[in-house]
């Protein structure tokens, strides 16, 4: 197995699996993740280099770590916040989109993906995004969706 550092530097779609949520069906304290410990391990490695990680490692692991703080009822902090704020200043249809499909998908994780400090630029372009979005007519959006644009809108420059 690679260590976390070359699993990083490599990672491909093709990868996935070894760091999606995995999880036993249970919730809370009875909740089995067989992915969990692999994924602390990448954490520890990726929170303080960030930039090391391309865009499909980043919303994989936001996925999964999302799912896990469904069913476990907690959140790595420090993850979920530091996965957010790339998923927002990396910018791009895509990456925004994944954040909104996963931000709601528990209160830590939302409260957790709300503290970042984005550049105005990243910001600004974040906000545009999720406005196009909401405009959509074809495809309706789920509420909450102002309310993300509107934190993001108020968000402060880094």
């Amino acid at each position: 197995m690679p260590d976390a550092e070359s699993f990083i530097a490599g990672y491909t779609p093709a990868d996935r699996y070894r760091v999606a949520f995995a999880s036993n069906g249970k919730v809370g304290p009875e909740l089995r993740d067989d992915n969990l410990a692999f994924r602390i391990e990448i954490a520890k490695s990726l929170v303080p280099l960030p930039d090391s990680a391309n865009d499909d490692l980043i919303r994989d692991l936001y996925d999964a770590e999302t799912l896990y703080s469904k069913a476990s009822f907690g959140v790595y902090h420090q993850f979920v916040a530091c996965l957010a704020q790339q998923l927002l200043e990396r910018g791009g249809e895509r990456n925004i989109a994944h954040y909104l499909a996963c931000v709601f998908r528990s209160q830590d994780a939302y409260f957790s993906s709300q503290c970042v400090k984005l550049t105005s630029r990243a910001r600004d372009r974040a906000v545009a995004i999720i406005d196009e979005q909401m405009k959509r007519t074809d495809d309706p959006r789920p509420p909450y969706y102002q309310t993300i644009r509107d934190n993001l809108a108020r968000n402060q420059d880094t």
